[in-house]
């Protein structure tokens, strides 16, 4: 096990976003609260208190949570804030990441 120098915003997809979703693609409906539906993102690792990190990163995780679903983004809000963004995920961050694998993190 090796700690890893990083730290990891944990984002979960609020009913907003999901029915932003489910109104582009209804043959493909999200639901709330799927398991595997959250995403971490490595970050350096937390040396700020966890608002200003949130402030420092929310508009890429949320560009990026967006193309995820849908790369025309014609069809993303037009206000992509951080109180819409607040509004659309929750989020946990964690300032210590442990590697429990054995395999090399980035080799297939």
């Amino acid at each position: 096990m090796n700690v890893i120098s990083r730290s990891a915003i944990t984002i979960t997809h609020k009913k907003p976003f999901i029915d932003w979703n489910n109104a582009l693609f209804p043959d493909l409906p999200m639901h709330e609260n799927i398991l595997g539906e959250s995403k971490t993102y490595l970050i350096d690792q937390l040396v700020d208190n966890a608002g200003d990190v949130i402030k420092k990163h929310y508009q890429q995780i949320f560009e990026t949570e967006l193309e995820g679903i849908c790369t025309d983004e014609n069809e993303w809000p037009a206000t992509r804030n951080l109180k819409l963004f607040n509004e659309w995920f929750s989020y946990e961050i964690s300032d210590w990441v442990m590697d429990l694998s054995k395999k090399d993190m980035f080799s297939e």
